[in-house]
């Protein structure tokens, strides 16, 4: 009978959280919001349908084992070291700035000291998963403050792991330095055990359970890693929630890691549901009903305050203020793990009925005003953002060589020295282009100024850091960085400072392109659209699909694609000599097998014929101004000409049936596919 009540509570617990959470869902809200509300309406302070609690809280105690297991597959050093100046500074800044602060709001109101370190960290940790789906929506997970807030997410969720080894050790003051001393050298110790057979002992073990090709095997041995992981720790006089983390961390250090972490994920996502619900029915809405204004007050308290401290301690790292508003807000809200501790806290009664209650609220509340308060000071910050443009301060390293830029003209200004921005300048300096770089990675600059690139330490959103780089006198100014919402300020920025300047804008999703134009663009690369064209390419390539016919499907695609956007240009425009008169340049590249070579520019008839005036040649990084009709062009030279988009367009036609005549038996010539293509789109 018990097992049929099980079942019939389970049935009713999963049949009421499915309309709830796609409630929740409709209204762009977390699941674990809906799960929470279930727990409220079906548990004993609600509609008491729920007859067996107790076995409902068990398999939440599951729930929670595989909530740290999976976090410990998750964890990885590469992806700790990616953000280590968030997890190093910014994590630890945040966490002891939110348990100072209500450490000493707490004390005021005479509640003990262990308790009040209790509501510090309750309050500090965040929700990793509202975070990342507030992020993920807006394509900005790859952001800067995204970035960091990671760094910061992964800081609190790996400082979950001595607290709940801490919290029971809390129960007295004076115990209190001696039970964080002490979990923290337990938590060390064993995870150094864990890493050591992680990385010598299970791999061999697991190498040999893949070799069987059984994937019940593997199911079960890692099953029984996981188990017997918890469980010994636990005679060790540890949590089962450590053990857990610790069996996920060992795991992880496999490379097979990723695929216990596929096969666990179904069980940790209905299990772990159970705790979110088991934790919504110890919620009384009579009680937070009567305490409502304090339940109000608290919750707008946590969230202005944690905004506040978290934008401090990026700040302490040197980021701009928009960046380190966005971090703020985005971890505002309470954490999923909170409610992990609030029950080892409960358990070890060191937090009462009555805090918990007013706790609980707020921490729920928190995370459903969390996305509807990011989105409302996105639109204040970015309108604070373009306002706000201090005097940065500069690297030693930099203010040496501003003297240098300062005397660049027809520069590139390069945003961002990323892989992209490397490439860039690497053709730069090839091609004896000067350019001004600006990245707000430190020891990125710190390198790169040792290696001599004229560098400097910024943000690109700061019309301070842009007057450095010289943007007044720049030809052109790139954007490669990963930021979103920072590319649409310094695009918007750029051109505010400079009408001329070309700016070109690399963005990962089409979705941006029409944005960045509004801002002014000239043109604007998406990863997102460039990767499919290419991979396109290559597949057609694989089915010996002819290069002409290639060429064409993409063009096609590039004109259907760039059609929707009004049709704006989509190149950059050609370099106008004046004005007032309707006077371009343009260049040309002598190949090897070209008809003309050797000939003199009087027998190539370009004049005569095309009305294009050859005004220089570029042979061996020397120049030949207004060469004479008998000077002779050799492969290799770059000719420089000018005439009307017209005039241009015939020359290049003529000039290129070089190539057409020495290719006429390749019906398939990329080159002529090319030509033609300019040919038509002369802009």
């Amino acid at each position: 009978m018990q097992e049929i009540e099980l079942l019939r509570d389970l049935v009713i617990v999963f049949g009421c959280a499915a309309p709830l959470v796609y409630l929740f869902h409709r209204l762009k809200q977390s699941p674990i919001v809906g799960f929470v509300m279930t727990g409220t309406v079906v548990g004993p302070h609600g509609f008491s349908l729920i007859h067996n609690v107790d076995s409902v809280y068990t398999l939440a105690t599951v729930g929670v084992m595989i909530l740290l297991f999976s976090l410990g597959l998750e964890f990885s050093l590469k992806r700790l070291m990616e953000t280590r100046m968030a997890v190093l500074v910014v994590g630890p800044l945040q966490l002891l700035g939110t348990i100072m602060a209500v450490l000493l709001l707490s004390r005021a109101f005479r509640a003990p000291t262990h308790t009040a370190v209790i509501y510090g960290i309750l309050i500090a940790l965040s929700s990793t998963a509202i975070f990342m789906k507030m992020l993920d929506e807006r394509r900005e997970v790859n952001s800067l403050h995204g970035r960091i807030g990671l760094g910061v997410a992964i800081f609190q969720d790996l400082c979950t792991v001595p607290f709940i080894i801490a919290i029971p050790l809390m129960t007295t003051e004076k115990n209190l330095l001696y039970a964080v001393g002490s979990a923290l050298g337990k938590s060390l110790i064993l995870i150094t055990a864990v890493l050591f057979i992680g990385s010598y002992v299970f791999p061999v073990l697991i190498r040999g359970i893949i070799r069987t090709r059984s994937k019940e095997l593997f199911l079960i041995t890692s099953v029984f890693m996981f188990l017997g992981t918890a469980w010994g720790t636990s005679k060790a006089g540890v949590s089962l929630a450590l053990g857990s983390f610790l069996a996920g961390l060992l795991l992880s250090e496999s490379e097979y890691g990723h695929h216990i972490f596929a096969e666990v994920r179904p069980f940790r996502d209905s299990l772990n549901s159970l705790f979110f619900i088991s934790i919504g029915m110890l919620i009384d809405p009579v009680y937070v009903k009567d305490h409502l204004w304090p339940v109000l007050g608290l919750t707008a308290a946590i969230v202005a305050g944690k905004t506040v401290l978290t934008t401090a301690a990026v700040m302490a790292i040197r980021m701009p203020l928009h960046v380190a508003l966005l971090t703020g807000v985005a971890l505002a809200q309470v954490g999923e793990f909170s409610f992990v501790l609030m029950q080892t806290a409960v358990t070890a009664q060191i937090v009462k009925a009555g805090p918990y209650q007013i706790l609980l609220a707020c921490s729920v509340l928190s995370m459903v005003l969390s996305p509807i308060i990011f989105g409302l000071a996105r639109k204040v910050i970015k309108n604070l953002a373009q306002r706000w443009s201090p005097r940065e301060p500069l690297l030693p390293a930099v203010k040496e060589g501003l003297q240098e830029i300062g005397t660049f003209k027809d520069h590139v200004i390069i945003c961002g020295f990323g892989l992209g921005g490397q490439n860039i300048a690497r053709i730069l300096k090839a091609n004896h282009i000067p350019y001004v770089i600006i990245d707000l990675n430190e020891q990125r600059v710190s390198e790169a100024r040792r290696e001599g690139e004229p560098i400097i330490f910024g943000d690109c959103t700061s019309t301070h850091i842009l007057e450095l780089a010289g943007i007044r006198h720049a030809r052109v100014i790139v954007f490669v960085i990963s930021d979103p919402f920072a590319t649409r300020l310094a695009v918007a920025a750029a051109r505010a400072m400079s009408q001329d300047i070309v700016i070109l804008t690399r963005t990962k999703y089409v979705a941006d392109i029409d944005a960045l134009w509004d801002l002014g663009s000239n043109e604007v690369i998406s990863e997102e659209f460039e990767a499919s064209l290419e991979l396109m390419t290559r597949i057609l390539r694989v089915y010996n699909a002819p290069r002409a016919m290639v060429a064409a499907e993409i063009k096609s695609i590039r004109d259907q694609r760039f059609g929707i956007f009004r049709e704006r240009q989509t190149t950059v425009p050609r370099i106008r000599l004046s004005g007032e008169l309707d006077v371009y340049i343009e260049t040309w590249d002598v190949p090897p097998d070209c008809i003309w070579n050797g000939a003199t520019i009087g027998e190539t008839r370009l004049r005569s014929e095309t009305g294009a005036l050859i005004l220089g040649i570029i042979r061996q990084n020397q120049t030949l101004n207004n060469p004479v009709g008998s000077e002779r062009i050799f492969a290799g030279d770059r000719l420089v000409l000018s005439g009307t988009k017209e005039q241009l367009k015939n020359a290049i036609l003529k000039l290129n049936q070089c190539r057409r005549l020495q290719d006429s038996k390749k019906a398939d010539s990329p080159i002529i596919t090319a030509v033609e293509t300019i040919g038509k789109n002369p802009e």
